[in-house]
């Protein structure tokens, strides 16, 4: 009896892992669009309050299902970003181009398995 339980949970847990690795691609896309958003007025307080959130939630849905590589991607952006959204200043060059290599690191490793 309880191993079938386990089983059934174990069966939705890996329902929803593979539901989630589907939807990482889109996930990203939505993180990449709002990127060229902010880029378009970087003033706009909220496109990076957008992106923020956005990243945010990447870095905690990728780090409950075990994609450790984008939650640290995710996190070293919110790192650049958490200066901009305190006091809502403009993103210096420095930080812009990082966050566009992370976002470079997170499209080339979306799809990496989870470890």
């Amino acid at each position: 009896m309880m191993d079938e339980k386990k089983r059934k949970l174990q069966e939705r847990m890996n329902a929803l892992h593979e539901k989630y690795c589907k939807q990482l691609p889109e996930k990203y896309q939505e993180i990449n669009d709002s990127w060229i958003e902010y880029n378009t007025d970087l003033t706009n307080v909220t496109f990076i309050e957008t992106f923020y959130r956005l990243v945010h939630t990447l870095k905690g849905t990728a780090a409950t299902f075990g994609f450790t590589t984008q939650a640290d991607t995710c996190f070293e952006i919110q790192k650049l970003l958490l200066t901009v959204e305190k006091d809502h200043s403009v993103l210096p060059d420095a930080s812009i181009a990082l966050i566009q290599k992370h976002l470079e690191d997170l499209k080339e490793n979306i799809n990496t398995p989870a470890t």
